[in-house]
């Protein structure tokens, strides 16, 4: 059994404690969800597991052949290595002699004559045999497929972050590590690709261990969970809603406990404040047994919510207005002849595939760019908040006090009262120590959770989010998604996350391709559900198609055999005369055998002659047999 074992893991950065305690196991074919609330150390213990980070104490133990593979979030590739180059290092047993087999394949295209490499081409081509590395190349390309990596020839430079981190993921797939470490393995995937990223995974036969923010993915792929919480890791069995059921009844028990433990207190500090003397050994044991329980009174931590209690402006009904609207960006077609009245309680999912352009229209949504033609009408009340995927927008040499201070000094809320920025910073999970902390030594999902409040503050009444759930985590997401639905106004959002999108859309926009669009009223999981339905249609109907078109081939086959060539109907023309000369001389030499007595070399002769004769009879027959039908249809 190929097992990793972890205990006590610590690890601080200067004042702060990441990891206070870690301990766990993972045995093989655990596949396991890492959640934690943002900051609190899940990609630093990733990184300590993978080696790119160290501990300051613990150990780590497995057998000295346990592969390990990791999925960063922001992977680290060669920019100067072609796409085929990055896939194809790494330590798999079987990788080297098909990377070394593809190889020799492009430089017999390019040289087919040279003898030498056809000898290695030979050579290659039976230890791909003996290894049945056949299997393995196939499954090398089927990934690359659905994760939407084309062209492997690419300079690693000349990706987008996005194909960066489809060509990282694909490569810790195709190692096939005992160990798969993902941080956020579905950023960047269609929905397609999630999807078939999910049975992958849940057939995986080794172990993995993955931070993502995608429930429906929890649910689908693992059978354990890992909650980050205070340094420490709560394990708990089964998927994400078995994690959510258990919580729910540890937090109640707790609950009790707690309970419990502050009577027990006040009970004992009343009996404190009476005077009590440690003049016996008895009442000393219980002055010590109040200090331990003060202590521990005093000590708990009672975990913070995140709440989102900004104003907003007031909207008037209309929020836009596009008719006979094209979208185009580098000479690729967004949107052709597109109409949309967008009213003020729009719940709107944009989807479609990656590249398809999807954020283009919501920067110019929000004004960044200009649709190519037709009436774009903005309503004279809107104020528009555009959370934008990337961190262009946040300065990482600002302090976090004062990234918001640069907008406003105070907030209004929506129940009327005034909060300081301090104030609002707590009430987004930000403790007053952080408040002074320059924004680039927070985590990536603090900078977005950051990024959020800064926007809000502005009080808008138009949400526009370009993948908001990137990088937030699941506690976060679910209060941002109940915030939307108690929102006042138009929220617009793409998204990959098909939970998110459950949650907070209605109608969603897809953006087909080549200026197709299509507008689906209902959930994502509902449009999902009539895509696999459709798709089966489809596969059906093409099933039937390829009868169809197999009974027309046969019938054309058929019709062909009916006629007869220009040989065939000049034979069919003499065969019955034939058959006929044939049975008249069988019969002429029956009557001469009959009257040649007993000259026995000349019924020899004859007999022969027979059998000649009849053979030949019946080789005419079989041939009448065969085109008659042809010749009579």
């Amino acid at each position: 059994m190929k097992d990793l074992r972890v205990d006590h893991l610590h690890k601080t950065y200067g004042e702060k404690t990441i990891l206070e305690d870690v301990s766990f196991l993972i045995n093989e074919g655990d596949r396991v969800g890492l959640i934690g609330k943002n900051g609190t150390g899940k990609t630093t213990l990733l990184d300590i597991l993978s080696g790119v980070d160290f501990p300051e104490g613990g150990t780590m133990k497995a057998s000295n052949d346990y592969r390990i593979g990791y999925l960063r979030q922001n992977p680290l590739l060669d920019d100067d290595k072609s796409v085929f180059d990055v896939l194809y290092q790494g330590d798999h047993p079987t990788l080297a002699t098909v990377r070394n087999y593809e190889q020799i394949v492009l430089q017999l295209s390019q040289n087919p004559t040279d003898a030498t490499l056809m000898k290695r081409f030979e050579a290659l081509e039976e230890e791909m045999n003996q290894i049945d590395g056949w299997q393995f190349e196939v499954k090398i390309k089927s990934i690359l497929n659905k994760v939407g990596i084309i062209d492997i020839t690419k300079r690693v430079g000349d990706l987008s972050g996005g194909q960066k981190r489809r060509v990282a993921l694909a490569k810790v797939l195709i190692d096939e590590p005992d160990l798969l470490l993902l941080d956020e393995p579905t950023n960047h995937l269609d929905m397609e690709a999630i999807q078939w990223l999910e049975t992958y995974l849940a057939n995986y036969k080794g172990s993995l261990l993955l931070v993502t923010h995608d429930r429906y993915f929890l649910e689908r792929v693992v059978n354990h969970m890992f909650e980050l919480v205070h340094g420490r890791i709560e394990a708990y069995e089964g998927n994400y809603q078995t994690y959510l059921e258990e919580r729910a009844a540890r937090e109640a028990i707790q609950s009790k406990m707690d309970h419990k433990q502050e009577r027990l207190y006040q009970q004992e500090l009343h009996w404190m404040r009476q005077g009590a003397k440690a003049r016996t050994t008895k009442q000393q044991a219980r002055i010590q047994r109040f200090e331990t329980l003060e202590k521990d009174v005093k000590n708990k931590t009672t975990e913070q919510e995140l709440e989102i209690t900004v104003d907003q402006k007031r909207i008037g009904k209309r929020v836009f207005q596009l008719e006979d609207i094209d979208l185009s960006i580098a000479g690729h077609q967004v949107l052709k002849d597109f109409e949309l009245i967008i009213q003020s309680n729009a719940r709107i999912g944009i989807i479609g595939q990656n590249g398809i352009g999807k954020s283009t229209l919501l920067h110019t949504l929000a004004g960044l760019y200009h649709f190519d033609k037709g009436t774009f009408i903005t309503g004279e009340t809107v104020h528009i908040a555009y959370y934008k995927q990337n961190d262009i927008d946040i300065p990482m040499d600002k302090q976090v006090v004062q990234y918001l201070r640069e907008y406003a000094e105070e907030v209004r809320q929506k129940n009327g009262e005034v909060a300081s920025i301090s104030e609002l910073l707590e009430t987004f999970l930000f403790p007053r120590h952080m408040h002074g902390a320059y924004i680039s030594t927070l985590s990536g999902g603090e900078r977005r959770r950051l990024y959020l409040l800064k926007l809000l503050m502005t009080k808008p009444n138009v949400l526009l989010l370009d993948e908001p759930t990137n990088d937030l985590d699941i506690d976060t997401l679910t209060v941002l998604e109940k915030f939307i639905s108690e929102f006042n106004g138009a929220v617009i959002t793409v998204s990959h996350d098909r939970y998110f999108l459950d949650k907070t859309s209605d109608i969603l926009l897809e953006i087909k391709g080549q200026g197709a669009w299509d507008l689906f009223y209902g959930s994502m999981s509902e449009y999902l559900d009539e895509q696999k339905i459709l798709k089966e249609q489809m596969m059906e109907e093409a099933k039937e198609l390829k009868k169809v078109e197999e009974v027309a081939i046969e019938a054309v086959k058929v019709e062909k055999k009916r006629r007869l060539t220009y040989h065939e109907q000049k034979e069919w023309d003499t065969l019955e005369d034939d058959i006929a000369a044939i049975e008249e001389k069988i019969s002429t030499i029956e009557e001469e055998m009959q009257t040649v007595g007993s000259d026995f070399a000349k019924l020899q002769e004859l007999q022969e002659a027979l059998d000649a004769a009849s053979l030949n009879l019946e080789e005419k027959y079989n041939r009448w047999e065969e085109l008659a039908p042809i010749a009579n249809d």
